[in-house]
């Protein structure tokens, strides 16, 4: 059955991606992005895209708004939007806790918990009205306090997917009732831009298989943490 699906962050990296696999396979996609005419996303055809900037509470609600005016129903919602403190001027080795200011960890804490929770609370009443509905949340093993405590120098990456992972954890207790699922999945290590060259996946091997863990995904799955081949990733 084809679903509603709003991918955020769809413009590159594995946003894209999961945008070219749904409409492949016949989901109605729709995409955001900062830019008013993301070129790479209306590319593929989609059947709509909004302007969004995750960072920001007055850009996320109009986004949400003008998606409201033109659906009834949101099958799917797949935050994937994120950043990590290169973003925003630090070095690449300049990313350890005794290296990062306020300021920038606030800045990535900012798109990638503060953009899914508000986007998630404006488009409540789009996502509780779809079928068998799912939050997913593009989190990171380097949410894991068990896998964080090994690997990861951005340490503000790091505290904001473990944010990430408590916010999917709060969404799914507060939107139970709605009868919406929400997931927070671990991508794998991507070979995107901030993942680099030498990653283990494609974007598009992650996500053709996070398409097909989507599928299976239901309210009983509400509140996990897993991986994107659907098996459980530790806390």
């Amino acid at each position: 059955m084809a679903r509603t699906v709003l991918v955020t962050g769809a413009n590159r990296g594995l946003g894209l991606h999961l945008v070219r696999r749904l409409i492949a396979r016949g989901d109605a996609v729709w995409g955001s992005a900062r830019q008013a005419d993301p070129t790479e996303l209306l590319a593929l055809n989609p059947a709509g895209a909004v302007q969004i900037d995750m960072s920001d509470e007055a850009s996320i609600v109009a986004g949400a708004a003008a998606l409201t005016s033109q659906i009834d129903q949101l099958d799917v919602l797949i935050n994937c939007a994120g950043v990590d403190a290169r973003a925003f001027g630090a070095g690449a080795n300049d990313r350890g806790p005794l290296d990062l200011d306020i300021e920038t960890t606030q800045q990535v804490f900012a798109v990638n918990v503060g953009g899914p929770m508000v986007l998630t609370r404006e488009l409540r009443p789009l996502i509780a009205a779809g079928t068998n509905p799912v939050v997913l949340n593009i989190s990171s093993q380097l949410g894991s306090m068990e896998v964080a405590a090994r690997i990861g120098n951005d340490t503000s990456y790091c505290i904001s997917k473990a944010g990430l992972n408590m916010l999917t954890v709060k969404s799914a207790a507060a939107l139970r009732d709605d009868g919406v699922a929400v997931v927070a999945m671990h991508p794998g290590w991507v070979a995107t831009d901030m993942g680099g060259a030498s990653a283990a996946l494609s974007p598009d091997e992650s996500a053709s298989a996070i398409v097909q863990t989507l599928d299976g995904l239901s309210l009983e799955h509400t509140g996990s943490f897993i991986q994107w081949d659907g098996s459980p990733h530790p806390w």
